[in-house]
């Protein structure tokens, strides 16, 4: 796949639809609709449903070679056939945040999830403006070629993506064009494996609606690990290094429960200022507010953790040496006020694994209060049991 900067188009993957319109000597119409894709570019197909007037209001359930189409939501619908970009990738808008996003499909299973915002809905209702656009065009050429059709004869409308993404003018392209624009992070996500791109770095997957904090912490907290292994990281700027990673991925889980649950907004601003840095203040607040005990089952490596907190501050702060803060509250017994503090590759090596666990419980409980949709979870469950199972 070519590498793309940040907020950059992603052309139409190209194709042609061709209605195909008969006309019998009583003057009785029918059609059929058609697509043809011949361009080297990735390509993917989805159906939407359209009111006669031209506006999306369903998905369709295409099924595979043979099956019946899911019926219309409403009397008189056009099947519309849409295609991906250049990527075989769709781009979404969401209805209610407005921000865009790419992913796998415009799925009809089941609805899409706003990465940024978490809206919920079926998936027709996060076209974007050229998307609509496009829906639009196809509806009124129908309806033109329908109109335009003379009895005994069979004729052909055809909207040609093709000439308009090869095109090379100073003119406007045709505003049902429609494209997709790179976000800037790509994942597949850990739970259902669809592909999602979004703008930031954390987000929920469109399609299953799992959040990716979790995952993006593992990964780079396993790089901070391999550099520690190799020696090009000192296991005191690890410390830091970790602490960070686990601060921003934490704090985000708390801006998420912070919008969608109802609270005070005297408690919206504690929970806004949180850092994690504070064991007992996080600890407590988590436990006090959602009841998330983020060290349930780490009984063993409280004071471990507590004391590695205090580390980083030193580390960030006062230059690595022992205030007397550290001595008091740390429960180091190995270290006076005023000398550098050490942290072994094995200290810093515990400490990250005690990071992933602890945000890990973090996730599991966010998304026991913000379920996600288990249809594609399911589906990804049900391959890697196949591909476990052994041949006999």
């Amino acid at each position: 796949m070519v590498a793309r900067d940040d907020f950059s188009e992603v052309g139409h993957t190209g194709g042609k639809v061709t209605f195909t319109i008969q006309c019998d000597a009583e003057g009785n119409i029918g059609y059929a609709i058609g697509y043809s894709h011949a361009s080297p570019t990735p390509a993917s197909l989805v159906g939407i449903y359209a009111h006669p007037d031209g506006f999306a209001c369903g998905n369709i359930e295409m099924g595979g070679i043979g099956d019946p189409w899911s019926s219309p939501p409403l009397p008189n619908c056009v099947a519309v056939l849409m295609a991906s970009d250049s990527e075989g990738r769709f781009g979404h808008e969401c209805p209610g945040c407005q921000k865009h996003f790419r992913s796998s499909s415009i799925p009809a299973p089941f609805p899409l999830t706003c990465p940024y915002c978490g809206l919920r809905e079926e998936s027709f209702h996060f076209l974007t403006p050229p998307q609509s656009k496009y829906i639009a065009h196809y509806v009124e050429s129908l309806r033109e070629g329908i109109a335009k059709a003379v009895p005994g004869t069979t004729s052909e409308v055809v909207i040609d993506m093709n000439t308009i993404a090869e095109s090379i003018t100073d003119n406007p392209r045709s505003d049902f064009y429609y494209t997709s624009t790179t976000q800037q992070t790509r994942f597949q996500c850990g739970k259902c494996n669809m592909f999602n791109d979004i703008r930031g770095k954390y987000g929920y997957c469109a399609s299953c609606g799992w959040r990716n904090n979790a995952d993006t912490l593992r990964e780079a907290l396993d790089g901070l690990r391999d550099k520690l292994v190799e020696g090009s990281l000192l296991p005191e700027d690890a410390v830091k290094q970790s602490v960070s990673e686990f601060d921003s991925a934490a704090r985000n889980y708390t801006c998420q429960l912070c919008d969608k649950i109802p609270m005070k907004e005297s408690r919206k601003r504690e929970l806004g200022r949180l850092l994690f840095h504070n064991l007992s203040k996080f600890e407590e607040l988590l436990c006090t507010c959602f009841d998330i005990n983020v060290l349930i089952g780490m009984k063993s490596d409280r004071e471990f953790i507590n004391m590695m907190f205090l580390r980083r501050h030193i580390y960030e702060h006062d230059g690595g040496a022992a205030t007397s803060r550290y001595v008091q509250d740390s429960g180091d017994k190995k270290v006076e006020e005023g000398i550098l503090v050490r942290t072994s590759i094995a200290e810093s090596q515990r400490f990250i694994g005690c990071l992933d666990r602890m945000l890990r419980t973090l996730d599991t409980d966010f998304h026991e209060i913000f379920p996600p949709e288990p249809f594609c979870i399911d589906i990804e469950s049900a391959r890697i049991k196949r591909v476990a199972r052994p041949k006999k």
